[in-house]
């Protein structure tokens, strides 16, 4: 499988909850493979078909964690535009959070930090505030997020955020 199709099952497994209480249980969802828009420094971004709408997202893998967590998947930061919810900021883990688990996050950025706010469903952390985190993102160069680990412990994941405005601008443009 290549790293495109990993991370649309990653979107698509971030959007059951959400997708659940969209539709009515008897009518499946239906989706399209990725449509790749570009790469942009340490991002990439995308577009797939989900229930005959398109769904756009950018996405980068953790360039560090800390310690290193045995068997733990793969760790993504997405930002997703559906239609009717923009902005959607997660994190998959690679491993499931404790219940009521909230991380938190910080964005280094040359006028300073931002401190981000996150709750937890299963593998993935959501921001609080998406425009915080997305405005965050934009100005910043790394987000540090540090969490509870699977078996106690705190791990903090850092991703890049080189590259995020172009990509964010890339999936605005494709997801208006």
């Amino acid at each position: 499988m290549t790293r495109l199709a990993l991370t649309t099952l990653a979107v698509l497994v971030l959007a059951a909850p959400a997708a659940a209480q969209q539709r009515p249980a008897q009518q499946p969802a239906q989706a399209a493979g990725p449509t790749s828009i570009g790469r942009f420094q340490n991002w990439e971004a995308a577009t797939f078909t989900e229930q005959g709408r398109r769904v756009c997202y950018a996405f980068t893998r953790a360039a560090t964690s800390s310690p290193a967590v045995q068997g733990r998947g793969e760790v993504v930061l997405m930002v997703t535009h559906r239609p009717g919810s923009r902005d959607q900021v997660a994190v998959r883990a690679g491993y499931t959070y404790p219940q009521n688990a909230e991380p938190s996050g910080v964005v280094e950025a040359g006028g300073g930090n931002v401190t981000l706010a996150f709750f937890t469903a299963g593998d993935a952390a959501f921001a609080r505030d998406r425009e915080a985190a997305v405005a965050a993102f934009r100005r910043g160069r790394t987000l540090r997020l540090q969490g509870p680990g699977p078996r106690g412990g705190t791990v903090t994941d850092t991703f890049s955020l080189m590259g995020f405005s172009a990509a964010y601008q890339a999936i605005s443009d494709a997801c208006r």
